[in-house]
């Protein structure tokens, strides 16, 4: 049971429906020990979810326009350590229905018991349609460092976008992870992994000819921001902090299922009107199925 939800958080990492600025929150070492010891890893696994959000926020951008989406994803795993997703998603009141399609994989590896390390690749197809309204094709690219201090798990994260403009992220985060009792005779539980979230990247700087400084984030995933500083001001960019995220994730599994809802709060460090930033509540709603 415990070895089962843990496994779902660790596709979290990789289901491009969970696309807030934070990653995985479980080390791989209590990953691997919850598994029952004695007993036989498969090899081989497979899983399908779905999953709707208020709000697709990825690395300070929201990537749904602002709007709710829906997602369906398939995830296979070997030996518990690679997964490889194929996900489609619907973003609302947008046409065609499939907005974009996601291929990702992910590798996770512990070292010893208090130190991790994982890596992910993906890439994002946009329909063509809705390259300039929504975003560009983008890849990514990501190696997460996990500490356990066994009162704290942290995360140390290097992200790089490659897209019409790259970008380059640093993430800092720490979350307390803890669960209920086993109920409805062992087969259920309850697990909390509340999470605050640190989000640095580049930040865009345009500056008019008086010397006034207006900071905001410099999206990878649109070549416009630029254009967006005016004719009359000097454009420029500088990594910094671009935002503070605070996130309560609650999972009930079930035997082969387990529902997850997340809550989680935006507080981005600039307000430009030029280079908007998605701030405030979004909510998340998925359910995962292992089909063996």
């Amino acid at each position: 049971m415990f070895y089962s939800i843990n496994i779902f958080i660790v596709l979290l990492t990789v289901m491009p429906s969970v696309c807030f600025s934070q990653a995985d929150s479980i080390s791989v070492t209590k990953r691997n020990s919850s598994f029952p010891e004695g007993s036989v890893q498969k090899n081989h696994s497979l899983y399908t979810g779905l999953g709707a959000g208020s709000n697709m926020i990825y690395l300070g951008t929201s990537i749904s326009n602002n709007k709710p989406y829906y997602a369906a994803s398939v995830t296979y795993g070997f030996r518990n350590t690679l997964y490889a997703t194929a996900s489609a998603a619907h973003v609302s009141q947008l046409s065609p229905y499939i907005a974009f399609y996601n291929l990702a994989a992910n590798y996770s590896h512990a070292f010893n018991s208090w130190f991790d390390l994982s890596a992910d690749i993906a890439g994002y197809k946009t329909a063509v349609s809705l390259q300039d309204s929504l975003f560009s094709d983008f890849g990514y690219l990501n190696l997460t460092t996990g500490f356990d201090w066994k009162l704290l798990y942290t995360r140390i994260s290097f992200s790089g976008i490659v897209s019409k403009e790259n970008g380059d992220y640093l993430q800092i985060s720490n979350s307390r992870y803890f669960e209920t009792g086993e109920f409805l005779k062992g087969k259920a539980i309850v697990s909390f992994d509340p999470d605050i979230d640190l989000l640095f990247g580049n930040l865009a700087t345009a500056e008019s000819a008086s010397g006034m400084k207006r900071y905001g984030i410099a999206s990878p995933f649109r070549g416009s921001q630029q254009q967006a500083a005016g004719l009359h001001e000097k454009y420029s960019e500088k990594f910094g902090l671009m935002d503070l995220q605070f996130s309560l994730p609650v999972t009930f599994s079930y035997g082969n299922l387990s529902i997850e809802a997340e809550a989680s709060y935006l507080l981005p460090v600039y307000s430009n009107p030029l280079y908007p930033e998605p701030q405030g509540f979004t909510f998340y709603l998925n359910a995962l199925i292992k089909i063996f």
